[in-house]
């Protein structure tokens, strides 16, 4: 265990975000010897909101140079939590490290009524199994903020590319945001000028969750950008 020591020494494990919200992805980051970790050992079980990570280790002499991993936990809801840390493929004590940490409902402005918010996240790649070549990314936040990424053709063939972005929820399900086309600096560039970015309002964008029955896991996706308007159907691609 002496290069499990070593590497203890140089730092705790730790919860990533330090305090999460309910259902924000949380990790576990913990200091390992890079000659004796083996990712492929690593598992995760929860039982009573505990939290128990196994593992097999092999042990070097001396110990490699340190890194840090980052194991997911989950998406959890509001609650009181531990970890145990084990070195064993299966639980046994004792636990070379153990802590505890909460995860908290979001605070929320005193307005009433209250504003809508979603009640799963929405994040994910969007796209019309039908016309392949175009998709929409969708990152949802922990309070519930949306960033879009709308990639498609324009009328010569050509890629390009739309951010949704400034979004609100009108409901539980229905999300609206502005189009913004950006340009800049190509990738090329030897040196990024960021004074040379440009954010420009092409549009607006609605995305509409709700599932009807047969239509379960589809969404609609309005939109009119650069005086073009139109609604497709769109489901989040498996991956």
């Amino acid at each position: 265990m002496s290069s499990f020591i070593a590497i203890a020494a140089f730092a705790a494990s730790s919860i990533v975000p330090a305090q999460p919200t309910s259902f924000e992805q949380v990790n576990l980051r913990m200091p390992v010897d890079s000659c004796g970790y083996e990712p492929a050992t690593v598992r995760v079980t929860l039982e009573a909101n505990t939290f128990r990570v196994t593992q097999s280790r092999g042990y070097c002499s001396p110990p490699g140079p340190p890194q840090i991993a980052d194991v997911r936990l989950g998406m959890l809801p509001a609650g009181d939590y531990r970890v145990e840390v084990y070195l064993y493929p299966t639980p046994a004590p004792p636990a070379v490290e153990t802590f505890s940490f909460q995860v908290r409902d979001p605070v929320e402005a005193a307005v009433f009524p209250p504003p809508p918010r979603p009640l799963t996240d929405y994040s994910g790649i969007w796209f019309d199994p039908a016309e392949s070549g175009w998709g929409l990314s969708l990152h949802q936040g922990a309070l519930h903020t949306v960033f879009g990424l709308l990639f498609v053709y324009e009328g010569a063939r050509q890629p390009d590319w739309y951010s949704l972005q400034g979004g609100r929820w009108t409901s539980s399900t229905t999300w609206t945001a502005t189009v913004l086309r950006t340009t800049g600096p190509g990738l090329s560039s030897p040196v990024f000028d960021p004074a040379l970015v440009q954010y420009l309002p092409a549009g607006t964008a609605t995305l509409d969750f709700t599932q009807a029955p047969g239509q379960e896991g589809r969404a609609r996706f309005t939109y009119t950008i650069n005086g073009a308007s139109s609604t497709k159907t769109i489901q989040r691609m498996p991956l």
